[in-house]
């Protein structure tokens, strides 16, 4: 019988036997990355194509584009294709972010066939009806409207523009009237340019099995959509030389704060101890910045850092929103903690904590085939395979608080640091 007063053995995890993505080729060259997993019948398929901001030559090209995919396609309405979704359980997400356009499409298997249907002729035959454009404009100015009167997009927007440089398509420069500047040619122009076989991979997710792989090369492995490739665009970062910006919003009751600063990318051998630092900063619920700033100063309900890595840049940034009378004390609380991790060594038991921490979230991303899938997607982007994930196991088991001062005194300069306020005066 099992001695409850015995406790029970902890043991260090050194290692994750993951299920890894498989690779392979439909005949157009369309390279699929599946991951069969789970036990229930239900499959995610992403199509990803290089189709995002970093492409366009006027703001909200890449973004309405993705959006009016659904919105009517050669043989489908808008309203057929919705009620096809809705009819078998499925669902579609279109979105875009720097680099990428999405469509990614959840299914139970048996209804795969019917989906991947729509998804087709959405892909590779969109029509992009004015009616529906001007409806979906429509829709976004009143969105665009609504978000810029938080305090919070328009320091994001000033944060990236100090950044990069307001000519970079990594700077956020939405205006409302570049809404009446976006027309229905300027959209298929894009899709013609940039949604083609060339341009696309493939990550599949769930029950996949030869059924599925050959479903899809049914429906996308043809050479009715293939293109001639062109070459990514160059933009050059020209960031801004004073490091403080303040952006005025009146009548605000609060501010909100960015302070970052550029970062090194994935590929970087210090990326993943990195990484454990600006947790140990402001990356989990017991942070540095929460425990002082939220905890024992009461200036915010939450603030956090994190790195943003994107494919041609990466940046650090720590984010909060405060009363008007506390934006100068919170700036001041932010040096100090990225002071003191340059000069005090992390304690055994604050190191054990976070380690413990990034662990649990670490095992979290592998857990079902979708976390798989987005575990897998996170390397692909950036051209790395698995072997990072057993890199990052091995320094999170062996990192030391003196390796982590040093990593502080190289990257954590304040001096380093651009700063932008948003708010009242």
């Amino acid at each position: 019988m099992l001695n409850r007063k015995i406790q029970p053995t902890v043991n260090p995890i050194d290692h994750i036997d993951m299920v890894q993505a498989e690779k392979r080729l439909l005949s157009n060259g369309i390279p699929v990355f599946f991951i069969n997993a789970g036990s229930q019948d239900v499959v995610k398929i992403d199509f990803i194509f290089e189709a995002g901001t970093w492409f366009q030559s006027s703001n909200l090209m890449a973004s309405l584009c993705n959006s009016m995919l659904e919105e009517g396609s050669r043989n489908f309405s808008a309203a057929q294709i919705a009620e096809r979704f809705d009819f078998y359980g499925a669902y579609i997400q279109l979105m875009t972010d720097q680099n990428y356009g999405f469509a990614n499409v959840v299914s139970l298997g048996k209804h795969l066939p019917a989906i991947l249907e729509v998804t087709e002729d959405m892909l590779k035959h969109s029509v992009f009806p004015e009616h529906e454009l001007r409806v979906l404009i429509d829709k976004n100015k009143q969105k665009f409207l609504l978000e810029n009167e938080k305090v919070r997009t328009l320091c994001q927007k000033k944060f990236t523009q100090v950044m990069f440089g307001e000519a970079h398509p990594y700077a956020i420069t939405n205006k409302l009237e570049d809404f009446d500047q976006i027309c229905r040619e300027m959209l298929v122009q894009f899709y013609q340019t940039y949604y083609y076989s060339g341009n696309c991979r493939i990550i599949a997710s769930g029950r996949i099995d030869e059924s599925v792989l050959n479903l899809l090369e049914a429906h996308f492995g043809g050479a009715d959509w293939h293109r001639n490739i062109l070459p990514a665009p160059d933009y050059f970062m020209n960031p801004a030389p004073q490091k403080f910006h303040h952006v005025e919003k009146l009548n605000g009751s609060q501010s909100a704060i960015r302070v970052g600063k550029l970062w090194v990318s994935k590929s970087h051998p210090d990326f993943i101890p990195l990484s454990i630092l600006v947790t140990i900063l402001g990356g989990y619920f017991g942070s540095r910045l929460m425990a002082n700033i939220r905890e024992e100063k009461g200036y915010t309900y939450g603030i956090g850092s994190f790195v943003l890595s994107l494919k041609y840049a990466s940046y650090l940034i720590i984010s909060t929103e405060v009363g008007n009378g506390y934006v100068e004390p919170t700036q001041k609380e932010i040096g100090f903690e990225m002071k003191r991790l340059q000069t005090e060594p992390v304690s055994e038991n604050e190191l054990e904590t976070v380690k413990s921490y990034l662990l649990g979230e670490f095992l979290r991303d592998f857990d079902g085939p979708f976390a798989l899938a987005g575990s897998f997607k996170a390397i692909n982007d950036f051209d790395l395979d698995y072997s990072f994930y057993d890199r990052y196991l091995h320094t999170l088991r062996n990192i030391t608080s003196e390796e982590l001062m040093k990593l502080a005194q190289q990257y954590l300069n304040t001096d380093d640091c651009y700063t932008v306020v948003a708010g009242s005066n």
